[in-house]
């Protein structure tokens, strides 16, 4: 396993974050040998969010109750909006104390290592989420924070405004960074860091946590509408086609060679994967030690080496 430091963390993170997602609901005997697999071969952190709704949050409880409150690094979302429209955004006080005292009743806790905004709203000052942020921390009840889906100029204001009035500032951002090139979000104002983000982390070093890094299931040729809808082009298929041939060439898969695209970035870079089985927890384990040149990263992306 590798790992990085996160500003205000006392802890070291593992690269490769547990996503929620896919732990079994209905089965604790099998959730917690995945879980405890995780641990053992070195991972530490869990990605979950409110709006996945209380039966992750079950297993959690059980699994924190059977191993102790700090078995896990808890990356914990809050704030998602309620509908796809301006009506339905949730990015105020009330819903932040909601979700983030939900997340801890959920789970039977009583903080988060991270509590990360699930989405933005950009009418809302950056600096009114840092001072709503900062009452948590003076409580106990979160150690950092961040945001998922924000653009990172929005982040930039955030700490900014932290700086300026004494405050902690936003610790992590989670968007989208994939080989594979949206067409359109995933879901509704899902952000993907373009040229002048990945500029911008960087520059800056700012932790990023990665979802759908692999692809969103295009690379492992999961078949939906959705994969369809927000991933079949020519650039897609093209880079698929020289994953393919290096995946060949280094005796790994197409999927993991994905994921190693991501964390090879020159970026502070962190990927959460969905595992539901020990093989998996293995197979993503391995993805951690493959290692791409400028040259290979550049000729997956863009075809060439120049």
């Amino acid at each position: 396993m590798k790992y990085g430091k996160v500003p205000h963390l006392d802890k070291e993170v593992s690269k490769l974050v547990f996503g929620v997602i896919q732990l079994p609901t209905n089965d604790n005997v099998r959730a917690f040998e995945l879980l405890d697999e995780y641990r053992r071969v070195g991972g530490n952190v869990i990605d979950n969010s409110y709006i996945y709704g209380p039966g992750f949050a079950a297993v959690l409880k059980e699994y924190y109750a059977a191993r102790g409150e700090d078995a896990l690094i808890r990356f914990d979302k809050g704030n998602h909006h309620h509908a796809n429209s301006d009506e339905g955004r949730r990015v105020t006080k009330e819903a932040l104390d909601h979700d983030l005292l939900g997340n801890l009743e959920r789970q039977g806790v009583t903080y988060s290592d991270f509590y990360v905004l699930h989405r933005d709203d950009k009418r809302v000052p950056a600096g009114d989420v840092v001072e709503w942020l900062n009452e948590h921390l003076a409580a106990g009840r979160v150690k950092a924070f961040g945001g998922s889906n924000w653009h990172h100029t929005r982040i930039a204001e955030a700490n900014e405004y932290a700086e300026k009035h004494g405050l902690q500032g936003f610790s992590v951002s989670s968007p989208n960074l994939s080989l594979a090139l949206p067409n359109e979000p995933m879901w509704w104002e899902a952000y993907t860091v373009d040229r002048e983000a990945r500029d911008w982390y960087e520059k800056t070093g700012f932790p990023l946590f990665a979802w759908s890094s692999a692809g969103g299931g295009f690379f492992a040729g999961i078949p939906s509408d959705d994969v369809k809808r927000v991933y079949h082009n020519d650039t897609n298929f093209a880079r698929l086609e020289r994953l393919k041939k290096m995946a060949e060439e280094k005796g790994t898969s197409v999927n993991h060679l994905a994921l190693a695209w991501t964390l090879n970035q020159p970026l502070n870079v962190w990927a959460l994967a969905g595992m539901n089985t020990v093989e998996q927890i293995h197979q993503n384990l391995e993805a951690l030690e493959i290692v791409l040149t400028q040259v290979e990263l550049d000729y997956l992306e863009h075809g060439t080496t120049a």
